[in-house]
């Protein structure tokens, strides 16, 4: 029968407990409701002002100016333009006045208005690009794409940093992710040389929020299963013996980016210091992409053509495809645009792997390490994407209805030929390994959202559902191994892994195949959301007036992970499946009996390594894919018990299923004291409850191993609640600076891998997933000094301090000494080793700085007047303390062993010392040509007790260029991007021996194609 556990952790604040989701909910609507009553009774019997509307746009071209600040000179009544140009004044009272919009990049606008009791005025604003006097000037969409940027990002109560939809087409991104990644204070995680995540100020993918128009995406992560797979077949490498691990990513909360097609994104922002109405499950930052929509006035069809080139597998197969199209109806009240891409990428990499150990181990010193293994892999890999968008929206008279689909498929195969270098310390062998997988990703989101304007409030109610899939249907894994590979003067300190393969002894005669292993795998997230947000204007005055907000969210969500395995080993007890191979394939027989009834290396003569890390390694033969996979149809069905069968523990310990349910309720004000300063004060409350299903295994319950599995699934419902309060200062004391100050507290939620309720206990081992683990919680602090007019551009200079209590960290190998602190352990497991993790009793601080500068040279006399320029620095630093618990043994009697519980200290995993990106750009007309450049400094990688053990990633710095030139004819615009000129690597060192523990060499891709615009 399934256990079912409750166990509700109260977050206290001002002794309130934490309530039920649905206590949340009737809570929020009674406020909103009496609020409601009381603002609208006030609002019926005082109000009787108007309200002004219009829209901003280019004189020339007619195209929008999102961002713009448009201001009652004298007063504090104003706005700023949405992304279509358009804003709205409201609560004005009768008088006159002048109207004056701002943007930089253009010259202001000043016009005088007279506004009588209970009429609606409207204004449309046209604005100049600024140009020498005596001189015309024509934004090019670059330009312009940096100027919205910048009016985006000074216009908002957020701090936040923009990327516009022109702006991500400057650059050769291949998706939304190396788009974010040229922002300040963002690092990448690469995958084959393509982002996959995003890292926003030292803060790992897990603790960033990724949505989509507001709407959180599922996480689509990668499953890691490697763990799962025959002990023998990965090297477990010394840190996974006395390391603090991460746990496995199959339930963490991060999303791969590199699902996202930048095509059709009509902006991205990236926000560091977020207000009340937003999720606060978010301690680095928050990415949102806006989808596009179609334009008012256009009426286009576009067409995208590329073909690719990679030079890591002299390959010219990649290509993208894509259509799209905009149009509006119905006197332009109804917009629709459609968007479909199809792409196939090479994401081939070469990869090289090395663990080290230290010989003698002493505190206090530093100690010299010495090679443990070496492994060697050739990847090639392949993607196919497809993408959809299909976005309408109705303009009512006093609102706007919006719907929206995001679709995205990808599927990705990829070998992986692998050899690894098992030194004296790991049995002196030489093993050869192939892993023959698919996986393919699914991201689905739906978003209704319904804006409009009754009485005196703006109603904003949102649902959505957001699907994800990571569907591995196939992961084939093959192992060869030569036992004795006579190695010879291996622990020698000074031996880098360059030089380990010359010192195998290489015999492939007496290389046989040892193991095989199949696997599949499921991972499925759906969330369901809704939201209402109510605002509206409380003036006292014309020059102190407030915009009061306040709503709920509620989101429901359902997550599920299996997997499945069966293996075999054929070395000693394959017997059957030799025989069956003899009667498959004959023409073995005599290769087998020659070497004594064992199964030689299966080779592939047509395949070729092409330059294999440029020539610094040399891989021995490359095993046959196709035959090997023959070849495991006939062990599983010849095959008996060890040779081959369902392995009941690798596919049982793992799985989970269960639900989340997330509900919050706000309230904020945005106060204006007259023109220059605005303060917004606001609490949030959130609250996360967990309702997850996990097996637990006893060994006083029956065999635990590989045939037998007996367990009990466990329900475990726990909850938690948060007061968060938040405050943002926005002061122009100059009409060319703006200083933003910002309090905010946000929280991050614990990995669902690391609260299911699983617990394996052994014969003196446990492993213990800590279902009682608290969320994180973060006070920001925030202060951004901008500098900005129509010859800088903007200049920002943005200080950050985070203080994080309870960020959970695995506590790798510890004893347990208490059953009683780890509920469900029983009491005769005392002494044994536990693997789990825990709420870090030690706060993490993160702090830095980031700098950016966004500029175009348009007063440059002539030619020069096309440079555009866009660079910023980030500077991080962060310091965690990380428990950590060891055996000290006396050696002297009464020889006895003391449990040791300390801890060490070092950055936060994943965080980089500091981040530069810089791009060069020319327009003239039609002609484009961008020249970047992205500098990453050392990431810490791997955390461990010892110094010498832990590493880091060696600096990374990529040129990439971009060049497009318009034609003549339809709209045409052919463009050519190169993408890592250089060959950057992505390399992981050592900290003992300064020498590589990883590194990714994935070549230089380039990219030729034509857009068409009709």
């Amino acid at each position: 029968m399934p256990i079912q556990i409750r166990a509700v952790s109260h977050r206290l604040f001002a002794g309130v407990a934490v309530p039920s989701p649905l206590g949340i909910i009737i809570s929020i609507s009674v406020l909103v409701t009496g609020l409601l009553f009381q603002v609208s009774a006030y609002g019926a019997g005082v109000l009787t002002n108007s309200s002004i509307k219009g829209s901003v746009k280019d004189s020339q071209t007619g195209d929008a100016l999102p961002g713009a600040t448009i201001l009652l000179k004298g007063t504090s009544l104003g706005s700023s333009s949405d992304l279509a140009g358009d804003f709205i004044i409201r609560n004005v009272p009768p008088g006159s006045y002048t109207l004056r919009a701002t943007y930089v990049g253009y010259r202001s606008v000043e016009v005088p208005i007279t506004v009588n009791e209970g009429q609606d005025l409207t204004e449309n604003l046209k604005l100049e690009a600024v140009a020498i006097q005596g001189q015309s000037v024509l934004v090019t969409a670059q330009a312009s794409g940096q100027n919205a940027a910048i009016n985006q990002q000074l216009s908002s109560m957020q701090i936040t940093n923009v990327v516009s939809a022109a702006k991500i087409q400057e650059l050769p991104d291949a998706n939304a992710a190396e788009s974010v990644g040229r922002l300040p204070g963002v690092s990448l995680i690469r995958e084959g040389g393509e982002a996959s995540q995003v890292v926003i100020r030292g803060l790992a993918p897990q603790y960033n929020q990724i949505t989509i128009d507001g709407v959180q995406m599922g996480g689509n992560v990668t499953p890691n299963t490697s763990y799962n797979l025959l002990p023998d077949t990965r090297s477990p490498g010394i840190n996974d013996q006395t390391a603090l691990a991460n746990l496995s990513n199959f339930g963490d909360r991060s999303v791969d980016l590199s699902m996202v097609s930048s095509n059709s994104l009509g902006g991205i922002e990236v926000t560091k210091a977020i207000t009340p109405d937003m999720d606060a499950a978010v301690l680095g930052g928050v990415v949102n992409f806006d989808l596009r929509e179609a334009q008012t006035g256009v009426s286009a069809f576009h067409l995208l053509a590329q073909g690719g080139y990679n030079n890591l597998k002299d390959d010219y197969g990649d290509y993208r495809l894509g259509t799209s199209g905009e149009k509006r109806f119905f006197d332009e009240r109804l917009g629709v645009y459609a968007d479909v891409e199809v792409e196939r990428r090479n994401l081939s990499a070469n990869q090289l792997g090395a663990d080290y150990n230290i010989k003698t181990k002493n505190f206090g010193v530093t100690n010299r390490t010495y090679l443990y293994d070496v492994t060697l892999t050739d990847i090639p890999r392949e993607r196919q994407r497809y993408d959809g968008t299909i976005t309408m929206d109705y303009k009512l008279n006093d609102g706007k209805i919006d719907l929206m689909t995001f679709y995205s498929y990808g599927d990705t195969k990829e070998q992986d030929r692998a050899e690894t270098f098992k030194l004296l310390d790991q049995g002196n062998s030489h093993v050869y390994s192939l892993t023959d997988q698919e996986t393919q990703l699914t991201q689905l989101t739906n978003i209704l959202d319904f804006k409009k304007e009754i009485s005196s409030f703006d109603i904003d109610a949102k649902v959505s559902h957001s699907y994800s899939e990571n569907y591995l249907p196939y992961n084939n894994d093959y192992q060869f191994q030569q036992l004795s590979a006579g190695y010879s003067n291996v622990n020698d300190e000074n031996l880098s892994p360059q030089q380990i393969p010359a010192l195998a002894n290489d015999s492939l005669p007496i290389t046989q195949m040892f193991s095989v292993a199949d696997a599949n795998s499921m991972t499925k997230q759906r969330n369901i959301s809704a939201s209402l947000d109510l605002k509206t204007n409380l003036d006292f005055s014309n020059w102190l007036t407030s915009t009061i907000k306040f709503g709920g969210q509620f989101q429901y969500v359902t997550r599920s992970y299996n997997y499945e395995q069966s293996d075999g080993n054929i070395w000693y007890s394959g017997g059957n499946v030799i025989q069956g191979i003899e009667n498959t394939f004959p023409w073995m027989i005599p290769t087998i009996q020659k070497y004594g009834m064992i199964i030689p290396l299966v080779t592939d003569s047509g395949y070729s390594y092409k330059h294999f890390f440029d020539g610094s390694y040399n891989m021995g033969p490359a095993m046959n894919v196709g035959l090997l996979n023959q070849m495991l149809q006939v062990a599983k069905k010849y095959g008996t018990l060890e040779s081959w069968s369902y392995n009941a523990v690798a596919s049982g310990t793992s799985d989970y299923s269960g639900k989340e349910y997330r509900s919050a309720g706000y309230g904020m004000a945005t106060v204006n004291f007259g023109p220059d300063l605005t303060l917004l004060p606001g609490i949030r409350y959130q609250v996360l409850e967990t309702d997850y299903t996990a097996p637990r295994a006893l060994s006083q319950l029956g065999p635990i191993s590989r045939y037998t599995y007996i367990h009990k699934d466990t329900t475990v419902d726990v909850a938690h609640g948060f007061w968060l309060p938040m405050v943002h200062l926005r002061y122009n004391p100059l009409s060319w600076m703006q200083i933003h100050l910002a309090y905010t507290n946000s929280i991050t939620y614990p990995d669902v891998s690391a609260i299911t309720p699983e617990l394996q206990v052994g014969t003196s081992s446990v492993d213990y997933h800590n279902y009682l683990l608290k969320p994180a919680h973060s006070s920001n602090y925030d202060a951004i000094l901008s500098i900005y007019d129509n010859t800088i551009g903007l200049l920002s200079i943005d200080g950050f301090y985070k203080h994080i209590n309870d960020l959970i960290f695995s506590t790798g190998t510890t004893y347990v000494l208490n059953a009683s602190q780890f509920p469900g352990v029983p009491t005769y497991a005392l002494g044994y080793s536990i693997n789990t993790s825990v709420n870090d009793p030690y706060a993490v601080e993160v702090y830095g700085a980031e700098v950016d500068w966004e500029t175009h040279f348009w007063y440059l006399p002539g030619p020069l007047s096309g440079l555009v320029l866009s660079a910023n620095y980030s500077r991080i630093f962060s310091q965690a303390k990380y428990p950590y618990t060891y055996i000290h043994v006396i050696s002297q009697y009464p020889f006895k062993a003391d449990t040791i519980s300390t801890y060490f200290t070092d950055r936060l995993i994943n965080q980089p010392s500091f981040v530069a990106n810089l791009a060069i750009g020319y327009d003239y007309r039609d002609f484009s040509a961008r020249v970047s450049m992205l500098y990453q400094s050392n990431v810490f990688e791997a955390y461990n007790f010892w110094p010498e053990l832990r590493s880091n990633t060696d600096k990374y710095l990529r040129w990439d260029a971009s060049v497009k030139q318009g034609l003549p004819w339809l709209g045409v615009q052919v463009f050519f991007d190169l993408y890592n000129i250089n060959g950057a690597r992505d390399i992981t060192l050592n900290n003992g021996s300064n020498f590589p523990s990883a590194e990714d060499h994935y070549g230089m891709t380039a990219d030729l194609g034509i857009r068409l615009q009709l």
